[in-house]
């Protein structure tokens, strides 16, 4: 389907996307209203049951993650015993990968929830990741054989462990199970699968275009992993100052992404559970315009 709003809105947002101010101020609008719809979700007929709770905790995350890039762009002085800096300096690695993290949450919500595959593959998926979370978990506690963290824990893995244990009997029934390549199921049986796809493969098969997020995902991963790339774009007299050309540049990069993942996940969220349109239907004419138009040119439904 697809999107047309005024040629002068349009333009406007366009023209807008380069402002730094412009981008706060719609993103920090947007998540007012991404929370009123996650909140929303315990108001709603039908509850929240099974694998949908993990809908609204996904959301959340991208939620308050979506805040905390915020909170960095205010800047910060650097101190020392004795003294404070005189230039304010803003974050921006930081900024990368938390909005690597907004990505890659969106890419989940899509993976598990927001496609059009049958009910039991959606399922056979959703039970694959969470075996592979339990899993994590029983290797994080586990060292030399022994449970770290007391009795208390060795209780909880126990427990997790027993649901494993049913879960790969669910799984090992489904007709998917089959179509699992020698990989995963060697990756099953040690520590889980959490996904069948790579992220880049994830975002290349997305709803979002790939062009506008591939490149950056691959930088934000160097950031995440230290890598060289990442230290080099950390180089330069001025890079971390608030308001200089290289960290401006990086800022609005991350932050155009924000933007587009929020209202994206906004339109999801509120397809997915239509009981949630009477909270979407208030809000102010302004954030459905901007949610709706940045939607529609990440999804590529712009006429």
């Amino acid at each position: 389907m697809k999107y047309k709003l005024s040629t002068n809105f349009a333009k406007t947002q366009i023209k807008e996307i380069d402002n730094i101010e412009y981008l706060i101020s719609s993103i920090k609008s947007i998540n007012k209203a991404f929370f009123e719809l996650i909140q929303s979700l315990y108001t709603g007929q039908p509850q929240l049951e099974g694998r949908e709770i993990f809908v609204e905790t996904l959301s959340t995350r991208i939620l308050t993650t979506t805040n905390s890039i915020v909170g960095l762009t205010g800047g910060i002085f650097l101190e020392s015993n004795d003294k404070i800096a005189t230039i304010q300096i803003i974050d921006f690695p930081s900024i990368n990968i938390l909005t690597r993290s907004i990505i890659e949450s969106f890419l989940t919500l899509e993976y598990l929830f927001y496609n059009k595959l049958e009910e039991d593959e959606k399922e056979f998926r959703f039970l694959l990741w969470r075996i592979s979370g339990y899993k994590a978990r029983q290797n994080f506690f586990s060292e030399d054989g022994k449970i770290r963290g007391g009795e208390k824990v060795k209780k909880v893995l126990d427990s997790e462990l027993e649901e494993i244990k049913e879960l790969l009997n669910i799984i090992e029934k489904s007709q998917h199970y089959s179509n699992l390549e020698k990989k995963h199921l060697s990756k099953l049986s040690r520590y889980g699968i959490p996904r069948l796809k790579s992220w880049s493969e994830l975002l290349e098969s997305s709803m979002l275009k790939t062009d506008l997020f591939l490149t950056s995902y691959k930088l934000y991963s160097n950031y995440a992993h230290s890598e060289f790339i990442s230290l080099i774009q950390c180089n330069g007299a001025d890079v971390f100052n608030k308001g200089s050309y290289g960290n401006s540049l990086h800022l609005k990069n991350a932050l155009r992404l924000v933007l587009y993942i929020n209202c994206v996940s906004i339109i999801q969220l509120k397809k997915k559970f239509d009981y949630t349109n009477e909270v979407y239907d208030a809000f102010n004419l302004e954030q459905k315009n901007i949610i709706e138009f940045w939607n529609a040119f990440t999804i590529g439904e712009l006429t």
